[in-house]
C-alpha cells in the first residue's frame, strides 16, 4: 500500500516545480516578426509566423497585423484574440487563426503590477511608461507592458487591407474596398497590450465591443490611462 502522506508530498513537489518553472521572470528577450516598412510601406505584407507557433510556449504577449493586412491580433497570455472588418464596416472576430504578417512581443511569466495613482494623459502615455519602467528597474530599451482597467480618449483602428495611419501621413486617400474601422472612444474598459519601444510604444486594446458584445480588438493610436488601472511590467 503506498503511503498517502509521500504521495501527497511528491505531487505538492511536482506542482511547486512545475509552476516554478511557468513563472519564469522576464529574461529581456523580444520576439519580432516582419516590420511596418515592409509589411505596409512595401506592400510585403505575406504571412511570416503562424500564431500557434509563438503560443506554443506559455505566457506569450504580443500585438500585430494579419497576412495581407486583412486584420489585427493581440496575444494576450497565449490566447489569440484576431479581429477583422466586415462587409458594413463593423468588428467581426476572426474564427481560428491566420498567419501574422507583423508581431512583436514577449513571454512574460510573471508580472509585477501597481495601480496608476492620477489620471495619464495621451500626451504622457510614453514618458509614463518609461518612468514606471526605469522605477521598477528595467532600463531596456525595449519591454513589454499592460494595463488593464479604464482608458481615456482612445482612438484606435482595424486594419481591412490598407493602413490608416500611414495613409495620414503620406496623404494618400484610401478606397472604400480597403476603409478601415475607426473609433474615438471617450471612455473604455479593456486590457491595453503592447511593446514600449525607445521613444514610443506600440499597442493593441482588447476590450468588448459595444454594438456586438464580442471580445475585439485593434490598434491604438492614442490612449489615456484612468486613475486606479493597473499597470503591469516584467518582474526582474
Amino acid at each position: 500500500m503506498k503511503n498517502p502522506i509521500r504521495a501527497f508530498f511528491v505531487a505538492s513537489l511536482a506542482v511547486g516545480i512545475l509552476a516554478a518553472a511557468q513563472a519564469q521572470p522576464w529574461d529581456g528577450q523580444i520576439v519580432h516578426y516582419g516590420s511596418m516598412r515592409e509589411a505596409i510601406g512595401k506592400q510585403q505584407h505575406e504571412g511570416r509566423v503562424r500564431l500557434g507557433e509563438v503560443t506554443r510556449q506559455a505566457h506569450f504577449y504580443g500585438v500585430g497585423a494579419l497576412e495581407g493586412l486583412t486584420g489585427e491580433v493581440t496575444v494576450l497570455d497565449g490566447q489569440v484574440i484576431a479581429t477583422e472588418v466586415d462587409s458594413q464596416g463593423q468588428l467581426k472576430p476572426i474564427q481560428g487563426t491566420r498567419p501574422a504578417t507583423l508581431l512583436v512581443g514577449s513571454y512574460v511569466g510573471e508580472w509585477a503590477e501597481q495601480t496608476v495613482e492620477s489620471r495619464v494623459n495621451p500626451g504622457a502615455m510614453d514618458d509614463f511608461l518609461r518612468q514606471a519602467a526605469r522605477q521598477s528597474g528595467i532600463d531596456a530599451p525595449l519591454f513589454p507592458f499592460c494595463v488593464e482597467g479604464e482608458l481615456r480618449d482612445v482612438r484606435l483602428h482595424v486594419i481591412h487591407g490598407a493602413c490608416p495611419m500611414h495613409a495620414r501621413i503620406h496623404k494618400v486617400e484610401l478606397g472604400k474596398e480597403v476603409l478601415p474601422f475607426e473609433a474615438d472612444l471617450e471612455s473604455v474598459r479593456g486590457t491595453l497590450v503592447g511593446v514600449y519601444a525607445d521613444t514610443a510604444f506600440h499597442a493593441h486594446l482588447v476590450f468588448t465591443d459595444p454594438t456586438s458584445g464580442a471580445t475585439v480588438t485593434g490598434h491604438v493610436e492614442r490612449a489615456g490611462i484612468e486613475a486606479g488601472a493597473e499597470l503591469r511590467l516584467p518582474a526582474r
